[in-house]
């Protein structure tokens, strides 16, 4: 790759680089006084088919903490030793993520319906573990009400279940084996006027393994480097988005950025000969689109009250949901009921409860879309209950978490997220980065074969693990 095409993807270089350390030190700093206590945080999520090249990772900043590398083993030879030991570990993980995924899904269920529902003429799409977790992360940095507040909306009694969960949840999402690259990355951006507690920066690094850095929030470099660190986690994918907007003004104490990198393809491809030119008929009026076709697939078909769903699976084992509303429901309807939720992280495997579901033979009909979205998530967090964080008056984060130089406490000011999913015929390709600024029918289907052609507005969901990474509406592809 030529060097202006790197520059490009990354920004221009900051003149200093730093490396990331595992020293935690304070060091007091001369600076002006800011009237408010902003917070912003950034969460990207990628999924990727395609190999992107790697991108320089560029920190000019002071390293507080180093995100905790994998902790998840490599499955090692049946007859080794240390199967055994895998094996207890693996099994443990499974345990806590089985008790994670029905908090999580109410979550995701809740905060789906409030962040993408209406709009009936444009696209919708998020990425709601990174919204989890970064909020999650947010709890470790509260106190009082406002701390349980915050548990209260993740579904957690306290941040010590936050921590195994969230620890849980990223090491069964993490896989780099040759077939799949899916990685959550986490950091913490402090400004430099900011005092912080040595201890809870370290469970960050450990437990949510991010990553603790601290400079001048506001200032060109700095705002380079969060920029730079978006770009390295996403391939790339958002460089058009990242550093454009939403990044710390003068008067921000803190950022807060989780990313998540997935490549992979989809585990039987379509193939390009059998796609089709046809009509979508988006609200705003018919589209020419261009259709995946699959001839007498052979795949579950699911169905509830409102709506009919096939799940494609990826090569190692995660998937993507496509959810068809009845003629005579919406989108909306179907975001308004946890239906859908149960049946995409697979609720039945873990109650009494029965999935509707057939093996039958699918004529498939999906339109390639490339899809983006700008979204403001605080609304409707503040929608679901969460409202003490976003309020400067409540001083509900950690007094070890102030400014030296304003009399004005942290807050929580917005959360903005930015998402991106396109699927051709090999796989699926999706970004997301948010911001939060601190200052087919109810009956069986009565035949062998089933005609599934999503050519009216849908919705979508990509999971691993039974967990939502994005989940999204598609008016028009």
């Amino acid at each position: 790759m030529k060097k202006e095409q790197i520059l490009d993807m990354i920004g221009e270089a900051p003149d200093t680089y730093v490396k990331e350390t595992g020293e935690f030190k304070k060091r007091p700093v001369s600076r002006k006084i800011r009237w408010v206590g902003g917070i912003a945080a950034v969460l990207a999520a990628v999924i990727l088919f395609h190999n992107m090249p790697a991108i320089p990772l560029i920190v000019s900043a002071k390293a507080v903490s180093t995100a905790s590398q994998s902790r998840k083993t490599e499955r090692p030879d049946y007859d080794s030793p240390a199967y055994d030991t895998w094996r207890a570990e693996r099994e443990h993980r499974d345990e806590l993520v089985e008790e994670a995924r029905t908090p999580i899904a109410a979550f995701v269920a809740l905060a789906s319906e409030e962040v993408l529902s209406g709009a009936d003429d444009e696209n919708r799409v998020w990425s709601p573990i990174n919204a989890y977790i970064s909020l999650a992360m947010t709890a470790e940095l509260t106190e009082g009400e406002t701390r349980e507040e915050l548990l209260a909306v993740l579904g957690a009694s306290d941040t010590n279940e936050l921590r195994s969960r969230v620890s849980a949840v990223w090491e069964q999402i993490y896989e780099d084996n040759g077939k799949e690259i899916s990685v959550l990355a986490n950091s913490l951006w402090l400004d430099n006027a900011l005092t912080y507690d040595e201890e809870r920066m370290d469970i960050l690094a450990h437990d949510y393994y991010a990553s603790v850095y601290q400079g001048d929030l506001g200032s060109e470099k700095t705002n380079r480097a969060i920029t730079n660190w978006m770009r390295n986690q996403t391939g790339g994918m958002l460089k058009d988005r990242t550093g454009k907007t939403n990044l710390p003004e003068a008067d921000q104490m803190l950022v807060m950025a989780s990313t998540i990198y997935f490549q992979s393809r989809w585990g039987d491809e379509f193939s390009a000969k059998n796609n089709t030119q046809s009509v979508f008929h988006a609200a705003s009026g018919d589209v020419e689109a261009t259709f995946m076709n699959k001839k007498e697939y052979e795949m579950n078909y699911y169905w509830d009250e409102d709506y009919g769903a096939v799940q494609m699976f990826l090569e190692n084992g995660s998937c993507m949901w496509f959810i068809l509303p009845d003629e005579d429901k919406t989108v909306d309807d179907i975001l308004e009921s946890d239906a859908y939720m149960k049946m995409i992280t697979q609720e039945h495997l873990r109650s009494e409860e029965e999935t509707n579901r057939k093996w039958m033979k699918v004529n498939l009909s999906v339109p390639q879309f490339d899809v983006s979205a700008s979204i403001d998530v605080k609304k409707g967090l503040q929608n679901m209950g969460l409202t003490k964080v976003f309020d400067w008056t409540q001083n509900g984060f950690a007094s070890s978490l102030q400014s030296r130089t304003s009399e004005y406490p942290v807050y929580l000011d917005s959360i903005h997220q930015d998402t991106r999913v396109k699927i051709d015929e090999k796989g699926v390709t999706a970004a997301s980065y948010i911001e939060l600024n601190f200052g087919a029918g109810a009956a069986e289907p009565p035949d062998e074969i089933i005609d599934f052609v999503l050519d009216r507005p849908f919705v979508f969901a990509v999971t691993k693990s039974h967990i939502p990474l994005f989940v999204g509406k598609v008016n028009i592809p």
